[in-house]
């Protein structure tokens, strides 16, 4: 079988980095200002960069606009772009990436909110170059005359999205918007709750299929607008304010239940069937908590586990708890929750986890310290701080409304509005913990040797034309990485040789000579070394 495509860079991972001039702040007491107003929502532009929304003018109507920067803290579009509907005011927006290196938005097009009236949901999509792909105005995801509000939004990975809102009949539904802009499940989309007081949540949990939450309860639809799980929804017996998808088509539901007097933070498990796979009725990770009506931050574990974090009162001091669950609903941390900090603050509480080298977490704390100022901590598989033991400033700025992506090498980039001027402000911070600190390669702990073999999954995943596949070998070894389409037939040798103990990475390209053969769909990357096999799926659109 000849190789079908061309291996751009297979070297180990443990990479020099490389720094570059960047526009990103150094100092904590002034981070960069992108600008003025309310509400930031923060996406991935799929380079090391992002995309940030935010709501100009204090008063109303309020004006939604869009702004990019680069992985070095530049904008490549020199000014913001307005985001438009057809009513004077936009706001409450929310984003995500398209997949595509764009971004897609939907955010409420209103009458003046003081004086009532018309409420409706549209949606834009704005490609990396900062043009209006949806008109000049987006998209309605409902031609009803019934107000709407409350949206969550996903990629539907080809371009396209899905959209779930509450509307004023308290009914739940959900529209898909494909890529050039049209409605593909009716004028009004599909009814997902006829009556409910709770808003909706939207994942994402294979490349064609989508749940809604909402209250207790999960319903799957497929890209198509089918009611799946037998049109049945999943009660999982407590709330569902942090939802996210494990690694296996299935999803993790995360929050508190039990008695005013203790607070449970519990979790479960439910796979792509909807069956529970962790224990019933629910993993309970601590008691004694404090309830957060807007959910907890969550990410996911390789293995398919996930990473929690929640708040408990210590004395008179509200302190931030974590603790990593394997995928078969164990406890990693055997001795119970940890403190993310250990520094002795008044108050901390996270308001987001990002995954890091090793699948290790960094935490982005509000802490009592400084006039609660904004701090991060990073903590390995084994529950280690790896960063300042009195934890690493990110803003000494009381930063409200908080979110924080991946940079795509270890760290990650923050956004919250200042409550003294309303400046909205970022950071980005390395996998060192250091602000500004531009690592063009990944880095992971120097000379440090793998525990155990491991296969990654690419990244990212759907790609076009470039995906990295990262592996980890902790002895020497024969390796053999291959490529498979969904009969099983070979269609690339990605590595074949005896390799030293270290962490590899291959970057698998699409583009250029036979691969351009190759269609969008499902293939496989299965890695041999010694007496180890893994397998993994990758999922290529053209």
């Amino acid at each position: 079988m000849p190789r079908l495509y061309k291996i751009l860079l297979l070297v180990l991972a443990v990479f020099f980095p490389a720094h570059i001039y960047a526009q990103w702040s150094t100092d904590p007491s002034n981070n960069l200002i992108v600008g003025y107003g309310l509400n930031p929502e923060l996406a991935s532009d799929g380079a090391g960069g992002c995309y940030i929304t935010y709501e100009q003018n204090l008063g109303y109507p309020r004006r939604l606009v869009l702004e990019r920067l680069n992985r070095y803290g530049y904008k490549p579009w020199g000014s913001s772009i307005r985001i438009l509907g057809e009513l004077p005011e936009q706001w409450f927006a929310k984003i995500t990436e398209d997949g595509r290196g764009g971004v897609l938005i939907s955010y409420s097009d209103d009458s003046i909110a003081q004086i009532g009236g018309t409420f409706r949901i549209r949606v834009q999509r704005v490609d990396s170059s900062g043009n209006l792909l949806w008109g000049s105005t987006g998209v309605r995801v409902s031609l009803s005359e019934t107000n709407q509000d409350e949206q969550a939004i996903v990629s539907d990975r080809q371009g396209g999205c899905i959209v779930a809102w509450r509307d004023t009949l308290n009914m739940i539904k959900v529209q898909r918007i494909v890529n050039n802009g049209v409605r593909a499940w009716g004028d009004s989309g599909v009814i997902v709750e006829i009556n409910t007081q709770y808003l909706p949540r939207l994942i994402q949990t294979e490349m064609d299929k989508f749940i809604v939450a909402y209250g207790a309860s999960l319903r799957k639809l497929d890209i198509d607008g089918n009611m799946l799980w037998g049109g049945q929804a999943v009660n999982v017996g407590f709330g569902t304010r942090s939802v996210i998808a494990d690694n296996d088509g299935g999803v993790i539901v995360y929050d508190g239940t039990g008695s005013s007097s203790n607070i449970l933070i519990v979790a479960q498990r439910i796979d792509s069937s909807g069956v529970f796979v962790w224990k019933n009725p629910y993993v309970v990770l601590d008691d004694s908590s404090i309830f957060n009506v807007q959910g907890n931050p969550v990410a996911i574990n390789v293995d398919g586990g996930a990473t929690f974090v929640w708040v408990k009162r210590v004395g008179n001091f509200n302190r931030a708890y974590t603790q990593r669950v394997r995928s078969d609903g164990s406890l990693a941390f055997s001795g119970g929750p940890i403190e993310v900090s250990a520094f002795d603050s008044a108050a901390n509480g996270t308001w987001a986890i990002v995954t890091s080298g090793h699948d290790s977490k960094i935490y982005i704390n509000a802490d009592g310290r400084n006039n609660n100022s904004l701090y991060g901590q990073r903590i390995d598989s084994s529950g280690n701080r790896l960063w300042n033991t009195n934890d690493n400033v990110i803003s000494l700025r009381q930063l409200g409304y908080v979110d924080a992506i991946t940079d795509a090498v270890g760290g990650f980039i923050v956004v919250g509005f200042d409550q003294s001027d309303f400046g909205i402000r970022t950071q980005q911070v390395s996998v060192n913990g250091n602000l500004g600190e531009i690592i063009l390669s990944v880095r992971e702990s120097l000379f440090e040797i793998p525990q155990q073999l491991y296969l990654y999954q690419n990244f990212p995943n759907p790609f076009n034309p470039h995906t990295k596949i990262r592996f980890e070998i902790p002895e020497r070894a024969h390796v053999l990485l291959n490529v498979y389409n969904l009969m099983g037939q070979e269609v690339a040798t990605l590595v074949d040789g005896v390799k030293e103990p270290g962490r590899y990475e291959v970057i698998f390209s699409a583009e250029g000579g036979d691969a351009s053969a190759l269609s969008t769909g499902i293939y496989f990357y299965r890695l041999n070394a010694g007496n180890y096999t893994s397998v993994r799926k990758l999922i290529l659109i053209k």
